[in-house]
């Protein structure tokens, strides 16, 4: 029950990633995603250690690290907090839903037969699609990184739900991997800054031939 409970929440939180405005609270929710997909580890662990090191690993580098420095980010960028997107709060939120219906339709057809986290299927599928959802509908360069991390974080939940986790060495590599990604996407964000004046992916379609 407190496994099912905790899978909920991290949909709860990839739900309102895509509804809210506020990059800070966004963030705050990208955090708490990654802290609840750490607790979602422990209590797969059964004991075994190298649960329970990946879940760790997964608190400190994409709960705390990876959050601090996006806020960070933010701050030395000094854009407004306020995401820009395509669609209106509640079409986001109505194609939200419609995705995360589809997912959990069809999340059945991908749980493998001695999954030791079906229900996590699902919720996984969910987050890659809400995840692209944020990539594709948002306007700023950061925002739409989220996107990506929210997407990752749904790999992630599908790898422990389908094959109980994967190697120690793997998840390492995948969360530091993760941080490198949004490290080097930082530098990027900053050259684009220097040379533009802005970080609106939508007004650089005019710099096309």
């Amino acid at each position: 029950m407190a496994l099912l409970t905790l899978v909920l929440a991290v949909l709860a939180t990839g739900f309102l990633m895509v509804s809210r405005r506020s990059l800070d609270a966004i963030i705050r929710l990208y955090a708490l995603q990654n802290i609840l997909l750490a607790l979602v580890s422990f209590e797969l662990a059964g004991g075994e250690a190298h649960f329970i090191l990946a879940g760790l690993a997964l608190f400190a580098v994409k709960g705390v690290l990876i959050p601090w420095y996006l806020f960070w980010l933010v701050d030395r960028l000094e854009v407004s907090h306020e995401v820009e997107g395509y669609l209106s709060v509640s079409l986001s939120l109505l194609l939200a839903g419609l995705l995360t219906a589809l997912a959990f339709r069809v999340g059945e057809a991908f749980v493998l037969p001695e999954a030791p986290l079906p229900q996590g299927v699902p919720v996984a599928l969910a987050l890659v699609l809400l995840g692209i959802l944020s990539m594709v509908s948002r306007k700023k360069a950061i925002s739409q990184v989220l996107g990506f991390l929210a997407l990752e974080n749904g790999v992630f939940l599908m790898a422990l739900s389908e094959s109980h986790g994967l190697p120690l060495f793997v998840e390492l590599g995948v969360a530091l991997d993760a941080f490198a990604a949004v490290f080097l996407a930082g530098i990027l964000i900053f050259r684009i800054k220097g040379e533009m004046g802005h970080v609106d992916t939508a007004r650089m379609r005019s710099l096309r031939g």
